[in-house]
């Protein structure tokens, strides 16, 4: 295998600029453009420039450097109202578990195994995962609670709220049937509902790593109920079938907070959004 060897160099703003114009960009405000190269980096919104160039390199005709501008600050408040909604449902799983395994198991039976449906290796595997988030932890009740009771295993009302969301979902995976409450409410088959925590999980990722979201192909594929004419025919690796599966929960547990709303407000706030690579069909509008 022959590697090549990397030889792009530093270049300055008014550098930057300069390989841009000589790209086809159309750039009528320089200092507009060295303020935003400055606070948002070059390479950042090298991403948004593909939808404007039909050839490696090359801008096409007349593309101005605003329109760009605008595909990031879509982006950028697409990724803030989907992690706003995220959070929504999250503290909704959070609060669905903490009741349930709570009244039927007590407040430390999550630990015990036969409590879950899971085999041992990951049984393990999870219980590790609790306890190193609940070493790292640093929330006041924690701490006053492992000087209290000179333990660091939480009550599950207690550990719920620190771990990540990534255990958080592999936690819910584990639940037994009967645990798993919040299936029943959304109508959905239970693998179906942990997979969409799983795509929810790498979603939430992105949004909190800030990067680009609008049309990415997401590499976590949702799995689609079959029985529900609503997500018949769609992409299921495009932005809008999260879109779709947050106004379907949010619709069944009645904490929507304006969120389809919110969604085509912004949709009408920019709207040369190209929606086919986002995953959106023709009838999206009917649909969330």
């Amino acid at each position: 295998m022959i590697s090549k060897t990397f030889t792009k160099t530093h270049l300055s703003y008014d550098e930057q600029i300069t390989l841009l114009e000589s790209r086809g960009l159309v750039i009528a405000d320089k200092a507009l453009v060295r303020r935003k190269l400055k606070h948002i980096s070059y390479y950042r919104l090298s991403a948004y420039f593909l939808p404007f160039q039909s050839q490696k390199d090359v801008f096409n005709p007349d593309t101005r450097f605003e329109e760009i501008l605008r595909l990031y600050y879509f982006d950028k408040a697409l990724r803030k109202l989907l992690f706003d909604a995220i959070e929504t449902i999250e503290v909704n799983i959070r609060a669905d578990i903490v009741y349930n395994i709570s009244k039927e198991t007590e407040a430390f039976g999550y630990m015990q195994k036969d409590n879950l449906d899971i085999g041992y290796t990951d049984y393990l595997n999870l219980m590790q995962d609790i306890q190193r988030e609940t070493r790292r932890s640093k929330e006041r009740f924690v701490k006053h609670f492992k000087e209290k009771y000179s333990s660091d295993i939480l009550p599950v009302w207690m550990m719920v709220e620190i771990i990540s969301f990534g255990t958080l979902s592999k936690f819910f995976k584990a639940l037994k049937s009967e645990h798993e409450t919040m299936t029943n409410t959304l109508e959905l088959p239970a693998t179906v509902f942990k997979n969409w925590l799983h795509v929810i999980n790498h979603i939430r990722n992105i949004c909190a790593h800030h990067s680009r979201l609008w049309n990415k192909q997401f590499v976590i594929k949702a799995k689609l109920p079959k029985k529900i004419a609503l997500f018949s025919e769609l992409k299921n690796d495009k932005i809008f079938v999260l879109i779709l599966m947050l106004s379907y929960m949010f619709e069944r547990l009645g904490t929507a907070d304006g969120f389809v709303e919110k969604i085509k407000a912004l949709l009408e706030e920019y709207p040369e959004i190209n929606l086919e690579n986002m995953g959106f069909p023709d009838d999206w509008s009917e649909r969330i």
